[in-house]
């Protein structure tokens, strides 16, 4: 398996599992929040609203997510994103056409409780 360092704003897959010959591509997203991460600017407010700031990242997991599929046929690409209620929201809003692309979406809890959202491309349900 391989990640990314989302830290240093690497470029690439966030993460990459094989098993069997088979690969799995995952683009992750976090929930924006309204301090900036940068230790020079953290006691700065972010000027936009972190719900706004999810849909633009929502629709940035989406393209992402339709380039490596693109790019890797065979791969299953799925979008990971913390299960909050903007994410579901906006899932729910782009559900058929998530359905029709054979994008699912793997909504993390707080507990770290995964649940596959719309098509089941990985079979998972509910896992931990």
């Amino acid at each position: 398996m391989q990640t990314a360092d989302t830290h240093s704003k690497e470029r690439g897959v966030d993460i990459k599992a094989t098993k069997a010959g088979a690969v799995l591509l995952i683009e992750a997203k976090g929930y924006p929040s309204n301090k900036y991460r940068d230790p020079r600017r953290s006691a700065e407010p972010k000027p936009t609203n972190p719900t706004n700031q999810a849909q633009h990242w929502y629709s940035h997991a989406l393209l992402k997510a339709l380039r490596l599929q693109s790019k890797n046929p065979s791969a299953v690409v799925v979008i990971a994103l913390p299960d909050f209620p903007r994410y579901r929201a906006l899932f729910d809003e782009t559900r058929g056409g998530l359905e029709k692309l054979g994008i699912s979406v793997l909504a993390v809890s707080d507990a770290g409780d995964i649940q596959e959202w719309g098509v089941p491309c990985l079979g998972l349900g509910e896992i931990r």
